[in-house]
């Protein structure tokens, strides 16, 4: 109370402050001293944490501490009567607000406040037109028209290529139950659009906040999180699935898209914690920060360390508190900037970069390392012509960017946990670094590589079926088989499998081949004419794999 006391009298001190000096709207972030005098408490969580959060925190071990505790609000209220000053985002992470006035004389006695420790300009007030800005992906309007299949339609080969749709034909391996928060720029059109249509029929919009326009509609403003969404949540059959269509969504805008100021690495910070206060499992951020419109504030790539910038600092927060956090690599790999931007540098996160359809990297995916030499980015999925909602209209059509490698790898991760719930945030990530495709091997380009769901699975499962034989494993269901078999192996480095059935006699009865990607399972439905075709009896099934032959005596029911 004795501090509240010295608020007041400092309040009066001030509050001549009536002649305001206009210089445009400005933004300010506002870091408090401490939170000694906090009305919450560790021991009541449940004031400012909900239910799911609580439990998902109990459920991995992690306290809550004193990061958790909102910010003062007296101290807040104090502030808000210092001069003409609007609130627009908390910290309670940072013990900080963003704030907003044109009250210069305000500021210019508000860092002598007992109760402030910094104030720091985020925003130069200059407004600049609208713009698209640079980390939002390219986009090609072309339709796709390949790799249309019955369920996945134009989004089989982006899941394919992580294995994924193997988790998904396991029970509860589409992200039932897990709650995904998606930090964008804004979510136009999800309210309205028909291929939202089972995602809001099931309830599945948990939560939405406009954070870089308090009070604004989420679902008016731009396009980019739409799109983004789309890639993780699309539940249409022979159009467009998602990596998590029935996973719950809460849509978060902190992205200010109309121009690019550091503020909106606050907002972002806002936004991750309203994730954490939710329980949300999986966050995805399909954002990156490296230059603003106001130079003194771009960041540098030896600023890229972790333990640097405040997004990356959350970021890192973020994992700690018991969240999956996904984050694009960035699209700076064709211009100067070359590297990943803020907070794909974040400690224990999962920052993504892109590939194409034939696993090469993009040459616009940000590199890494890290300014501090960790392997940057973590892994790579389908960043070209990935398939997604257009931005203009119902189409599902190829967008580029790390964007949407993100989304990917997002909704991905809340499979994998779902079907290993007794497992934590950074088992999950763990397991999905050691699946990708190179593991042992990392580079600048795709990280550890392509992640491959299923072997993650395995992996977390305690099954991994390559263990120390490479490539050198085969397993073959059902025994005995009728008209298909089912052919499961690991590819190691051969890129074609070719099957082959002989007799008793040692004849060849069948025979196939495939091409296949390289460092990922495979489970291949053997199924043709000459196959059903064949009399009951036993026969032994020789796999090549490059220099590599298999074999294994399966038998043929009878009819």
């Amino acid at each position: 109370m004795m501090m509240s006391r010295s608020i007041a009298i400092l309040f009066g001190l001030f509050v001549q402050a009536l002649l305001v000096a206009q210089t445009g709207p400005q933004r300010y972030r506002v870091r408090f001293t401490d939170k000694g005098n906090t009305p919450f408490s560790l021991e009541q969580p449940e004031a400012y944490l909900s239910p799911r959060a609580l439990e998902r925190r109990q459920r991995q071990g992690i306290a809550v501490d004193s990061l958790d505790l909102p910010v003062d609000p007296a101290y807040i209220d104090a502030l808000l009567q210092w001069g003409e000053i609007e609130l627009v985002n908390r910290s309670r992470w940072m013990n900080a607000v963003t704030i907003r006035t044109t009250d210069t004389l305000a500021l210019d006695s508000l860092p002598q406040a007992p109760f402030v420790a910094e104030v720091r300009r985020v925003d130069d007030g200059v407004r600049v037109p609208e713009r698209i800005p640079d980390k939002f992906p390219g986009v090609s309007k072309s339709e796709i028209g390949t790799h249309y299949q019955e369920i996945y339609g134009a989004s089989y080969r982006q899941v394919s290529m992580m294995n994924l749709h193997l988790l998904h034909q396991l029970a509860g391996g589409r992200g039932e139950g897990m709650l995904i928060g998606v930090l964008d720029s804004g979510f136009d059109g999800v309210d309205s659009a028909d291929l939202f249509t089972p995602l809001r029929q099931r309830a599945g919009i948990r939560w939405t906040q406009d954070l870089a326009e308090p009070g604004g509609d989420v679902f008016q403003r731009h396009w980019h999180g739409r799109s983004v969404l789309s890639v993780m949540a699309a539940d249409a059959p022979g159009s467009l699935m998602g990596t998590a269509p029935k996973a719950d969504y809460a849509l978060l805008r902190t992205e200010f898209e109309a121009s690019e100021f550091i503020w909106e690495e606050d907002n972002w910070i806002a936004g991750a914690e309203v994730a954490d206060s939710l329980g949300c499992d999986v966050l995805n951020t399909s954002l990156g920060y490296t230059t603003f419109e106001d130079s003194l504030t771009d960041h540098t790539y030896s600023e890229l360390d972790g333990q640097t910038t405040r997004i990356s600092i959350a970021a890192g927060i973020a994992v700690e508190k018991g969240m999956v956090v996904v984050n694009s690599a960035g699209n700076s790999g064709n211009n100067g900037w070359f590297h990943i931007g803020a907070p794909a540098d974040a400690f224990g996160i999962l920052a993504v970069g892109a590939v194409d359809h034939d696993r090469r990297t993009a040459s616009f995916s940000s590199r890494g390392p890290s300014a501090d030499g960790r392997v940057k980015p973590d892994v790579a999925a389908v960043g070209v012509q990935c398939a997604a909602l257009s931005p203009w209209d119902a189409a599902i059509i190829g967008v580029n960017g790390t964007s949407f490698s993100s989304p990917l790898v997002a909704g991905a991760a809340a499979c994998l946990w779902q079907l290993h719930p007794d497992r934590s945030n950074v088992e999950i990530m763990d397991a999905i670094r050691r699946s990708a495709s190179q593991w042992d091997a990392p580079d600048a380009e795709q990280g550890f590589g392509i992640p491959d769901l299923w072997r993650a699975h395995l992996l977390l499962g305690g099954s991994d079926l390559t263990g120390l034989a490479g490539s050198k494993v085969l397993q073959v269901q059902p025994v005995p088989f009728d008209d298909f078999f089912v052919v499961e192996l690991f590819t190691g480095a051969a890129d074609r499998v070719k099957l082959q059935l002989t007799d008793a006699a040692g004849r060849i009865a069948w025979q196939a081949e495939q091409v296949v990607d390289t460092e990922a399972y495979l489970q291949l439905r053997v199924q043709d004419e000459p196959l059903q075709r064949l009399g009951a009896g036993v026969y032994v099934l020789q796999v090549e794999l490059g220099g590599t032959t298999l074999a294994r005596q399966v038998v043929k029911a009878g009819r």
